[in-house]
């Protein structure tokens, strides 16, 4: 698997996407089943790939929308019932899309060179995919789960499974332009369908990036095991070096790159003494300002999403000021 990465989905107010933390639920979308052959599309982004040309992912883009969990079954055929996810006990903080809490949520971004990483909500749960390379509009790659914030993947509380994920890119063009459309179908390592998914480009994927965008001190917190952090990270806008600190006594390090600064694309990694390894991934920045389904983002917010060796971890970093 290329870059171990994150990532993070969310929208601007010209999408059905909300850029808040604050409600459970994911938009419907125009995406088509998938699995299925599809037209080769160059997503919004500036990459013109398509098929199996290198020059670009097909999908490149962040996407938002609709994540169906199912009901795990003997086989894989695809004829599993859907059940209905309760937001009951979902972390508010991983929560982008829609403003029904009962909803299923989808939510990625998939980066020039096809890296690509997902959240999705299994049943109760908030689960990260970090797949291979996405670089076809119809694909079969291998992927990995990671449970996050506590939630159970592979019978473990932040734990991992492996499986494929399944699906296809589409274009449609309508009065607002061109959109990318990324359907498909998870399976697990027994290859039983756990979900199936429908999502569209984010119009907020057509933000520039920038490290003095992003440049400030932002509060954040996640969870390791049964363990809270709470730190406060401060983002160089020269160097874009993380620094920082939390109330427990642990340091944080870091960098945030922009590997395409036409889009809201940011790489990160993050270090941390009191957690083991080095953990990469990718992030979308979201201004104060921006209209959701609650109202005005009354901070600003650069959503990251992390992975490590045997460990996700979800970054809603908010802007202090």
């Amino acid at each position: 698997m290329k870059k171990t990465a994150l990532i993070l989905l969310a929208a601007s107010a010209l999408s059905a996407c909300g850029g808040s933390n604050d409600n459970n639920g994911g938009s419907s979308s125009s995406g088509s089943s998938g699995g299925s052959s599809s037209s080769s599309s160059s997503g919004s982004g500036s990459s013109s790939g398509s098929g199996s040309s290198s020059s670009g992912a097909a999908a490149q883009g962040l996407y938002c929308g609709s994540f169906t969990a199912s009901v795990a079954s003997s086989s894989s055929s695809g004829s599993s019932s859907s059940s209905s996810s309760s937001g009951a006990g979902v972390p508010s903080a991983l929560t982008f899309c829609g403003s029904t809490a009962a909803s299923p949520v989808f939510f990625g971004m998939v980066e020039a060179d096809g890296t690509a990483v997902f959240f999705t909500k299994q049943s109760s749960n908030f689960v990260l995919y970090a797949p291979a390379p996405l670089t076809d509009a119809s694909f079969s790659v291998a992927v990995t789960a990671y449970g996050l914030n506590g939630s159970t993947v592979g019978g473990m509380p932040g734990g991992t499974d492996n499986g494929t994920f399944k699906g296809s890119a589409t274009t449609s063009t309508g009065l607002g332009g061109s959109t990318t459309n990324l359907s498909g179908t998870f399976t697990d390592a027994s290859n039983n369908i756990v979900g199936f998914l429908a999502a569209s480009n984010a119009a907020a994927w057509n933000q520039a990036s920038s490290l003095a965008t992003v440049a400030g001190s932002y509060s954040a917190s996640f969870i390791v095991g049964a363990t809270t952090y709470t730190p406060t990270l401060t983002i160089d806008g020269t160097s874009g070096a993380i620094s920082g600190s939390d109330s427990t006594g642990c340091t944080y390090g870091g960098s945030v790159t922009t590997p395409d600064t036409a889009h809201n694309d940011y790489t990160v990694s993050l270090t941390s003494s009191c957690l083991s390894g080095t953990f990469n991934g990718i992030g979308a920045f979201f201004p104060a300002g921006l209209t959701n389904p609650n109202g005005i983002l009354s901070k600003a917010e650069l959503k990251v999403g992390l992975t490590g060796s045997s460990t996700g971890i979800y970054l809603n970093l908010t802007a202090t000021k």
